[in-house]
């Protein structure tokens, strides 16, 4: 409480008193109700304050975690198929044999994502620092994605050394923020 609260208080609790010594006061029955309905509503709104406090930092926390998480093995699993190795090689390819289209395909599950799409409607509740960077990171991945499955350009046509290039920035990109993400440093 706030000193004027305290000072209004101890000055309420003054004017009971000097009510609660008089034999022949009127006022008591309504002093007494007041009083009960403030400590009633007090004793309600308090518990229910603190219950819906923990359950929204518990969630916070929850969703938090999970992202956090999925964006952990989601750098691994680039890391142990060597996605970015991929893409350096491409890129030393096409400088070599500039003419040349080089097809990189990887097969990308839908799903590969599904932490982050089944929680998107929360990431309000997680830190806006870091909610920022995990939307960041999955855009970045993204537009990787969609560049090197099945049925795009890149995969049908070919990609030349600007296009392999550009998907080596981008993930380098998403790599650094996902890295970021995972040791906390967001």
């Amino acid at each position: 409480m706030e000193t004027q609260q305290l000072l209004e208080a101890a000055q309420t609790i003054q004017v009971i008193q000097s009510l609660l010594h008089d034999e022949k006061n009127e006022w008591l029955p309504v002093i007494a109700a007041i009083g009960g309905a403030f400590i009633g509503g007090i004793s309600t709104f308090l518990p229910s304050y603190f219950l819906e406090s923990k359950k929204h930092r518990l969630e916070r926390q929850a969703i938090t975690t999970a992202l956090t998480s999925e964006i952990s093995a989601l750098l691994k699993m680039m890391e142990h198929r060597d996605y970015l190795g991929g893409l350096i090689e491409a890129v030393n390819y096409l400088k070599e044999n500039p003419e040349d289209k080089y097809i990189l395909m990887i097969k990308v599950p839908e799903h590969y994502s599904r932490v982050y799409q089944s929680h998107i409607d929360r990431i309000g509740l997680v830190k806006p620092e870091l909610a920022a960077e995990i939307i960041e990171f999955h855009q970045l991945i993204d537009a990787v994605v969609q560049d090197v499955v099945p049925g795009s350009p890149v995969q049908e046509e070919g990609g030349d050394i600007e296009t392999f290039e550009e998907l080596v920035k981008i993930l380098e990109s998403a790599i650094h923020i996902g890295n970021k993400i995972s040791s906390g440093r967001v």
